[in-house]
């Protein structure tokens, strides 16, 4: 069997036989899903650093082709394998979540394996139109899992599967504009990414201007982007956490930025105002999301928002075109898949034992939940940007390409945003782990090693790829950008500032004079170990001290702890009494930003939106008949 095969049919044929199985066989589900998600985690791992191509002619309409073509490099073959393993732990997790008084709704574990198989047949496809319907498969089983969240969950599926939709309907017009333009050229196989790499489209005309403008609107819907990001948020609150963590919180940012970094830096060549969009976009995301963050008093919606706010470091350091600035971008889409899944899991552990996600309702469960509260800690500090952690050393490489990009108040940005993601962390584990504990949740304990599992292997790469962010820069991020494993370190050339880190992605123009910008990951962990240790030893002969505690009273009476109990989210009201951002903050809430809310109010799409299927049928005719009329005329 041809390896890069694999990852795809491993999932896929144990997904379809999953789905054909009757729902009372539930534990044979699990199993498939276990066996299935494992297996292609094993298929994957073996294509690591593997260079490999796989074709078969399959479907030609006119000049341009449909082939079955898979193709693996350095960048790919690493994505792939993180696909997998984000598939096993949330199969694995998904387990022990469920109750048995609550089971799963729908075909949850056959889309599971879809979703999967999809998503590493998008990374791998070397054909756009079959990278589009993998990319397909990813959306519509997004949509079936979000039906299979809540009862009241259908209006929020409703609105993902729509806002994903109008960003595939962009991606699939891109592609064939792309194919139509390399078949005008004369090229053999127009819609292989491997043409397109080895033929860019220039970005100087309109047409082409066009292109880059539709691919990032796909990948800004995939991933969750401003304006496209509000079906991640609506989402969170009606849907299973483990389908958050898998698709919104990982596989959803993995296909966006993996599609956005092919596009600029190898399939299309975008100018500096196109570059400039990107960061501005990007910019807007970071801040606009977390100070949406900041307002949230339900965990899964505050945990939403600084997933879309995330996304905007991407989209920042992909826009910078510096070597290092795009592999930061890169690099974070990685680190924030796997600190965001750690976290979206963390919350569904907290659902679960606490029965509320409510942050004015929780507290005090540090001892209650010791292996989630040390887990979500690991992952917030992470996402705060923390060192050693692997979100640092991502945010890093970003600040350096705002600087080589010469965009003073991008890196403003971006250490502002950073810097309130650690405020609204410390809110998040005041509010659910520290402070004091309801009476209603003494009795709350941790169960389940399936749950524990998942939440440690990714804590654990949240350290892991800090302290040695080196061999993910070197073996995966090194790659995507055109340098090789076996060049003089690629890691270390971008943390230790070297001039090669400064150059331009494609190199187009001389680096600067000099670089004072370093980083080493293992020295400034071994620094930090030992301010630790000679922190806990200051507090360790602090504590020798003989203290007398006492009980407080006011008036002759004792505090009731339950009654005078303060959570964490008083501290962050004041946020939104600020003049002008409390009154953005509050319509933002309403939704008055939101796009789709905004266009569904429009008369025309109202009486256009039916509800029946046969017009959306005739509107999909419709459709594909004029895009095939415009193809063959031109």
């Amino acid at each position: 069997m041809e390896p890069l095969l694999l990852p795809v049919l491993i999932p896929g044929v144990t997904g379809l036989l999953a789905l054909a199985l009757p729902g009372r066989l539930r534990r044979l589900q699990q199993a498939l899903g276990l066996l299935g998600t494992l297996g292609a985690l094993v298929a994957a791992a073996a294509l690591l650093d593997v260079r490999a191509a796989f074709f078969r002619e399959w479907l030609r309409l006119g000049p341009l082709n449909l082939d079955f073509a898979l193709r693996a490099d350095g960048f790919s073959s690493w994505a792939v394998a993180f696909v997998g393993l984000m598939g096993f732990l949330v199969v694995l997790y998904s387990v022990g979540w469920f109750r048995a008084a609550e089971r799963e709704r729908g075909p949850y574990y056959p889309c599971l394996l879809l979703a999967t198989a999809g998503a590493a047949g998008a990374v791998l496809a070397d054909n756009l139109l079959l990278l589009v319907l993998f990319w397909e498969l990813v959306s519509l089983t997004l949509f079936l899992l979000a039906a299979t969240g809540r009862a009241s969950g259908a209006p929020a599926a409703a609105k993902a599967f729509v806002i994903v939709g109008c960003g595939d309907m962009a991606l699939l017009l891109a592609v064939v504009l792309c194919g139509v333009l390399h078949a005008d050229a004369g090229l053999e196989r127009p819609l292989a990414a491997s043409t397109l790499a080895a033929h860019p489209i220039g970005t100087g005309d309109g047409l082409g201007m066009l292109v880059f403008l539709l691919f990032l609107a796909a990948a800004a819907a995939k991933a969750g982007a401003i304006p496209l990001h509000s079906w991640i948020p609506t989402l969170a609150r009606e849907t299973q956490p483990p389908v958050m963590a898998f698709l919104p919180g990982a596989l959803d940012k993995v296909l966006g930025i993996y599609l956005m970094a092919r596009v600029s830096l190898e399939w299309l060549s975008p100018s500096h105002a196109l570059r400039f969009v990107t960061m501005l976009i990007g910019s807007v995301t970071i801040l606009a999301a977390v100070f949406m963050a900041m307002q949230q008093h339900d965990l899964r919606r505050l945990l939403a928002f600084h997933a879309v706010s995330q996304v905007g470091y991407m989209l920042l350091g992909i826009g910078t075109g510096s070597l290092v600035g795009v592999m930061g971008g890169i690099f974070h889409m990685l680190n924030n898949a796997i600190y965001k899944a750690c976290l979206f899991l963390c919350a569904g552990v907290v659902e679960r034992e606490a029965g509320t996600m409510e942050l004015d309702r929780l507290g005090g469960l540090h001892r209650n939940l010791p292996v989630t509260f040390g887990c979500m800690l690991v992952a917030a500090l992470s996402i705060s940007g923390v060192p050693p952690l692997n979100g640092f050393v991502s945010k890093w490489m970003v600040y350096q390409g705002c600087v080589v990009a010469g965009q003073p108040m991008f890196l403003i940005v971006a250490l502002f945003g950073s810097v309130l993601t650690l405020a609204s962390f410390v809110k998040v584990l005041h509010s659910v782990f520290w402070g004091a504990r309801p009476r209603a949740l003494a009795a709350v304990n941790e169960r389940g090693l399936a749950l524990r599992v998942p939440l440690l292997v990714l804590a654990a790469l949240c350290v892991v790829f800090g302290v040695f962010a080196t061999v993910p820069l070197d073996q995966a991020i090194g790659p995507a950008v055109g340098l090789e494993p076996p060049a003089t370190g690629a890691g270390s050339v971008v943390l230790e500032g070297r001039l090669a880190a400064w150059a331009a992605a494609p190199a187009e123009r001389a680096a600067p004079a000099a670089s004072f910008a370093v980083f080493q990951p293992l020295s400034a962990t071994a620094l930090l170990a030992l301010g630790v240790l000679v922190g806990l030893l200051l507090a360790y002969f602090g504590r020798m001290k003989v203290r007398t505690v006492r009980s407080v009273f006011i008036g002759g009476e004792p505090i009731d702890p339950e009654v005078n109990r303060f959570p964490g989210t008083e501290f962050y009201r004041t946020v939104g009494e600020l003049p002008g951002l409390g009154r953005v903050l509050a319509q933002g809430e309403k939704g008055t930003f939101d796009l789709y809310q905004v266009l569904e109010r429009l008369p025309l799409l109202r009486r256009l939106h039916t509800g029946w299927l046969t017009d959306y049928l005739f509107w999909c005719f419709l459709g594909l008949t004029v895009l095939l009329g415009v193809f063959f005329w031109t």
